[in-house]
């Protein structure tokens, strides 16, 4: 396994899951993995069991029509910068059985709606039919985020059509509005239910669960996919993707801590001297650290003391 001397690219993590999920059996990976998108989107109508006909595809090049060629840019980059595309490249396309989803996977938590949008509207002609049935489109953002994006963040006003752009619009209020800009109609709740979202942390956690699960297993398939798999869970973790399991104030099952002694504390004193100030700097006066480059080292004099830590516990009613 490759690595970068700046990190794991977005391009191992998308090789290494949906590469491996390309090979293998269905029942191996690619079923948990629609199973986990059932779960999170209930009322979509999503097969997962009993799979026909399946085919995954890895950063495929589709032929943009000629009509959207000259359009398809970004509407907040200046006319003069814009420039003819020719092909759009999802980073993979599963194809299962009348269902076929268009993945556009990010590394961090930036979501490039125009790429969505693009992809929404080649794919829509594209993948129309399956055979002689319909088919169910979804395009699948895959990035780091703990909750579904939202807002756009683009700014624009197309001068043709007279349609604007805020940044606050949501992802399929976006698309909406860019195939408008192009004249294309395109139904908003059709494109809600097409649009869905997942993050490194739940694949993360569904390699987890494959894991624990083949690792039971003595057949070869298993140990074949457990050595990748704890491979590509590692490359998940280094980056911080693993799973993370989210405090709430309700939940019963969360222990209460009373005694601060138990708690890990941080004993060495920080010495800082700030040049050329004789005045001195009380640490309750801070209200944030922030790391600064050189030469404004050594600037803050602080420590953490076990006994002023504030524990906060919560009482459980009991009938």
């Amino acid at each position: 396994m490759f690595r970068h001397p700046w990190g794991t690219s977005e391009d191992d993590l998308t090789g290494d899951f949906f590469g491996l999920m390309k090979y293998l059996p269905a029942e191996y990976l690619l079923v948990p993995f629609l199973s986990l998108i059932k779960n999170l989107y209930p009322k979509l109508d999503i097969q997962d069991q009993h799979i026909e006909e399946s085919e995954i595809l890895m950063w495929p090049d589709y032929e943009i029509p000629n009509e959207w060629r000259e359009q398809f840019n970004r509407p907040d980059i200046p006319a003069e910068k814009r420039r003819s595309k020719y092909y759009i490249v999802p980073d993979a396309v599963i194809k299962v059985d009348d269902c076929v989803f268009v993945v556009e996977a990010e590394k961090s938590h930036s979501v490039e709606a125009e790429q969505l949008f693009q992809q929404y509207l080649v794919s829509r002609r594209l993948f129309a039919t399956v055979g002689e049935r319909e088919s169910k489109v979804f395009n699948l953002l895959v990035n780091s985020d703990q909750i579904p994006p939202y807002s756009c963040h683009i700014n624009a006003i197309d001068s043709k059509s007279g349609v604007s752009i805020s940044p606050t619009d949501s992802i399929p209020r976006y698309i909406q509005k860019r195939a408008e800009m192009l004249g294309e109609a395109c139904d908003l709740d059709a494109i809600s239910r097409s649009y869905i979202w997942i993050s490194w942390h739940h694949i993360g956690k569904l390699a987890e669960e494959v894991l624990n699960m083949r690792q039971e297993k003595k057949d070869q398939i298993s140990q074949f996919v457990t050595k990748f798999l704890w491979g590509f869970k590692e490359m998940l973790d280094s980056e911080g993707f693993y799973p993370v399991r989210i405090f709430r104030a309700d939940d019963t099952e969360e222990i209460s801590i009373g005694d601060c002694g138990s708690i890990a504390v941080l004993k060495s004193v920080l010495y800082y001297d700030v040049i050329n100030f004789n005045v001195p700097i009380e640490p309750s006066s801070i209200p944030s650290f922030y790391t600064l480059p050189e030469p404004a080292t050594e600037l803050f004099r602080s420590s953490i003391n076990p006994e002023n830590i504030q524990i906060i516990t919560k009482e459980v009613s009991r009938v």
